[in-house]
């Protein structure tokens, strides 16, 4: 620690000193996994105090003076700037050692990461670093539980916010996967990663989505910047964008992260939304996707399971017009003894097919269960619902709040966390994810089906037409009968 501090002395008067350093890789080792916290520390300590000075030094006109007392500089070389190549050798250093400055951000050591993020902070509002690249790294940290790390980060965000109002929207979803990251690295030890933390709040502590505050300083306030991020967190969970589940990974079935969907579910869950067509708006565009992707799914489950007998015979019937036998062994506690299923206990049986359209039905529970949540702590009632269009005119929307009495949201998965080598517990898994799909879609199904013309009040459609899952059954009876 000491030679740190007498080589950044040695740096703040010698710069070029620091490039051979750097060459000869002594910035990079000094900042590495391998060495010592207090040498880790110590160097993040003496970047700041270098880059701060360097600042300081051009500021005070000292860089200018210097300039001008060498003869041999022309006019045209002040102007062009290139007469003060130290003003930015620090920055560039630095910014050649961005990718283990944003590691060192999620250090398991508290002073490690508040004096990353600081660095951070000094070398952005230097324009040494790329925001779009930092970006992602501080809404990571916005799942410390250190407030004081939180708050730094924050004022970070909020002043690149002012200055490019769309790059937190389009950052966030980035910033999702980084914060679960960071919070499985940071906290080994917690049972499951949360989108909820502890805040203090006026004398009392209340829980808040993690990016509760990154939504409304820097969000909140636009409608197009609040649907914009609502779209991009919703993508995550299109089947279209999702890996194609093949192959298995570190003995995991699937491809598809269920933990990092569960922790996506739950942020969309817990922003303080402002207006009730952010809840509508978040319900339509999941009844969109369900549209979309859910009678497909049943389909492919229903194409799966024929050959082991579990499921009709005739591909044209209804997939999912009643409770099936797989269904029935979900509702005991241990359903791989139930002899419903004793066609997937078969040789012959793929289990890593079968995990992989479980998965996919894992992405679309979490919608469903999404849906269903927000329209109980929002007090949206189904007809507001099937009747809101992303197109309505809604100027002089009333505030909403979420209601007191609204549920704690389920955004645990039964497969989550499980690999193959869990063997009859992961087969458990995946008849619960199959069940409650099902069971789901049937919901799904029975709400769109409803008719609320009567109710004037709330909606202006007349009976929404009938489901996508009717209509598709009757254009392959029809291409049949052809």
């Amino acid at each position: 620690r000491a030679a740190l501090k007498a080589l950044s002395s040695l740096f703040m008067c010698h710069p070029r000193e620091m490039l051979r350093m750097d060459q000869s890789g002594l910035v990079s080792k000094v900042m590495s996994r391998a060495s010592p916290r207090p040498v880790q520390l110590e160097s993040l300590r003496c970047w700041r105090n270098i880059l701060l000075a360097e600042e300081a030094r051009v500021e005070s006109g000292e860089a200018k003076a210097k300039m001008d007392s060498k003869k041999n500089i022309t006019v045209s070389k002040k102007i062009a700037g290139d007469q003060d190549a130290d003003a930015t050798l620090f920055g560039g250093i630095l910014t050649n050692h961005a990718s283990r400055l944003f590691e060192m951000t999620q250090s398991p050591d508290i002073e490690i990461r508040f004096a990353a993020v600081d660095l951070v902070g000094h070398l952005l509002r230097q324009g040494q670093l790329n925001p779009n690249e930092a970006t992602p790294h501080l809404l990571a940290v916005q799942g410390d539980v250190e407030e004081n790390i939180r708050a730094k980060a924050l004022k970070l965000l909020m002043l690149e916010g002012e200055k490019r109002p769309d790059m937190i929207r389009q950052r966030l979803l980035e910033g999702t996967k980084q914060a679960y990251y960071f919070q499985k690295a940071v906290y080994p030890d917690l049972e499951e990663v949360s989108a909820l933390i502890t805040v203090r709040k006026e004398g009392g502590l209340e829980k808040e989505c993690v990016f509760g505050s990154v939504y409304k300083e820097c969000i909140a306030s636009i409608k197009k910047q609040r649907r914009g991020l609502f779209r991009n967190l919703l993508s995550r969970f299109d089947l279209e964008n999702l890996g194609d589940g093949k192959g298995s990974q570190n003995g995991v079935f699937f491809t598809l992260d269920l933990g990092l969907l569960s922790y996506t579910s739950q942020v969309i869950a817990y922003l303080p939304y402002g207006f009730a067509s952010d809840p509508l708006f978040i319900i339509h565009h999941i009844t969109s996707l369900i549209a979309l992707h859910g009678n497909d799914l049943l389909d492919r489950f229903a194409s799966f399971l024929r050959p082991h007998g579990l499921a009709s015979d005739d591909e044209f019937d209804e997939v999912n017009s009643e409770e099936d036998e797989i269904e029935k062994a979900a509702k005991r506690h241990l359903p791989h003894h139930a002899k419903e299923i004793t066609p997937l206990l078969s040789p012959s049986f793929q289990t890593m097919e079968f995990a992989n359209l479980c998965a996919e039905g894992g992405c679309l529970i979490l919608l469903l269960r999404l849906k269903a949540f927000l329209r109980h702590a929002y007090n949206l009632s189904e007809a507001r619902c099937l009747g809101f269009s992303p197109d309505m005119n809604d100027i002089g929307e009333k505030s909403i709040t979420r209601t007191s009495t609204s549920s704690v949201f389920q955004s645990k998965l039964p497969m989550q966390g499980l690999t193959e080598r869990d063997g009859n517990d992961l087969l458990d898994a995946m008849i619960f994810h199959y069940a409650e799909f099902r069971q789901l879609m049937r919901s799904e199904v029975d709400v769109s089906s409803l008719d609320f013309s009567d109710n004037d009040d709330e909606v202006e459609a007349a009976t929404p037409p009938p489901s996508a899952s009717k209509q598709s059954k009757r254009a392959r009876r029809s291409s049949g009968a052809v």
